[in-house]
């Protein structure tokens, strides 16, 4: 595991090593599994890959490998190359970068050999990935991630280092969802460009969640953010998957969900409280986004036929 050497101002290295770990329900449950974890620090001129692996994880240099699961490889020191995809160019890989590898898409990958270098990395799989992929936040036409948040990175490794060394399969739940923080850091802006589209999306989205009740024109919601309606309203949409009225309407719809589980208030009340014109084009927003009237969405919790809650023993 790694330790850190708070006297000296700096962290010592683990020793090598790797855990392959059998697939847990729990882990399936929450979306994702950490089947293996490893670190290795690869000396100049030393053979690689090393022979110990699984021979299902065995590639050498001139075959590559394909694997099942997701992969995310970080470079803390040295250099080297990688080949993600096949007929794709190999590119330089420094110190301070990551790569992931994506299930069913071959590769191969070794550092320089005058140089050598130090590699962590995780194998996973689960819903919360292929649902990343799907959405775009993870790109197999852009593998590499050329300037993560270092320090997060390599902090999180530090996590999972620890925990692996001292007992993986027990660790396995919390292993998992320290992947899950290592994608939530690689999923996030890559760029400044990104960045700043993120930061006004995430705004105009606040925006929205705060005025829902209300009848606030988009236009000033962009004058508001400083740009174009046509920007925000196509920026937003690109980002979201939805246009910017949808998405009000969206979260209208949840407070009405809450007001009529939580509340006494009539379905008039509830339309009136969230800004509807009319409790008929309350019921009928709701209806077509829910899919059954308002009544029936309370009814389903039995309302009024509990007994009344009592505290007396």
């Amino acid at each position: 595991m790694w330790r850190h050497a708070h006297s000296a101002g700096m962290t010592v290295q683990p020793n090598n090593y790797f855990s392959y770990i059998p697939e847990s329900r729990l882990c399936h449950a929450l979306g994702c599994t950490l089947q293996s974890a490893g670190f290795t620090q690869v000396a100049p001129y030393a053979v690689y890959p090393a022979g110990t692996h699984p021979k299902d994880h065995l590639f050498s240099k001139t075959r590559g490998r394909v694997l099942q699961a997701y992969q995310i490889v970080f470079i803390s020191k040295g250099r080297g190359r990688v080949e993600l995809g096949s007929g794709r160019k190999a590119q330089e890989i420094h110190a301070g970068q990551v790569f992931v590898l994506f299930p069913n898409v071959w590769h191969r990958y070794a550092p320089e050999p005058s140089v050598g270098w130090t590699e962590h990395w995780v194998e996973c799989k689960g819903t919360a990935f292929d649902m990343s992929l799907n959405a775009g936040l993870l790109d197999p036409g852009r593998p590499i991630i050329r300037h993560p948040n270092f320090e997060a990175v390599h902090d999180t490794f530090a996590e999972i280092h620890g925990l692996a060394g001292t007992d993986a399969v027990g660790n396995q739940p919390v292993l998992s969802m320290l992947s899950l923080k290592l994608l939530a850091i690689l999923a996030g802006p890559r760029n400044a460009n990104e960045d700043s589209t993120n930061r006004l999306v995430n705004s105009a989205r606040m925006i929205l969640l705060e005025h829902c009740t209300g009848q606030r024109p988009m236009e000033d919601i962009a004058d508001e953010l400083n740009v174009s309606y046509s920007t925000l309203r196509r920026t937003f949409r690109v980002q979201t998957g939805m246009s910017m009225k949808d998405y009000q309407m969206a979260m209208r719809i949840q407070k009405a969900k809450d007001l009529l589980d939580n509340t006494e208030l009539s379905v008039k009340g509830v339309a009136g409280q969230l800004g509807f014109s009319s409790a008929f084009h309350f019921s009928s927003q709701f209806r077509k986004t829910v899919g059954c009237p308002p009544s029936d969405w309370r009814a389903r919790l039995g309302q009024g036929g509990e007994a009344p809650f009592s505290t007396r023993e």
